[in-house]
């Protein structure tokens, strides 16, 4: 009787190769449920807070200062609000992941253009 010896590297061969999905996708399907949540489109939800954007720091959603991102984050929200998990600061994260911890300050809630605050939130 013969016994096959396999190499390791061999045995390993066929198996799966797992992807874990980029922040991006996440941020993506975290959005998505975010705007299903309040009955609107990703398009709608990101059309809304551009306008609070352009509020609240002229639309840089890249801004740095006293306060930081397109929406005016200051740094103690977006740690408290688990922002870090995306970038250390607000406005080194990308616009949709802002928007998302913004929907977390607000409680689900778009502040309108009359409910921005220019010393940041």
């Amino acid at each position: 009787m013969r016994v096959a010896t396999v190499r390791a590297s061999q045995r390993n061969h066929h198996l799966a190769t797992i992807h874990h999905p980029s922040i991006a996708q996440i941020t993506i399907h975290e959005l998505s449920l975010v705007a299903a949540k309040v009955k609107t489109t990703i398009g709608e939800l990101r059309a809304q807070w551009q306008h609070v954007a352009i509020c609240e720091v002229g639309g840089n959603w890249s801004m740095v200062g006293s306060w930081y991102s397109g929406i005016g984050f200051l740094n103690s929200t977006w740690s408290t609000y688990g922002g870090t998990r995306f970038a250390p600061l607000a406005g080194q994260a990308t616009r949709d992941q802002q928007i998302l911890i913004g929907m977390k300050v607000t409680n689900g809630q778009v502040p309108d253009q009359y409910g921005c605050s220019p010393t940041g939130w």
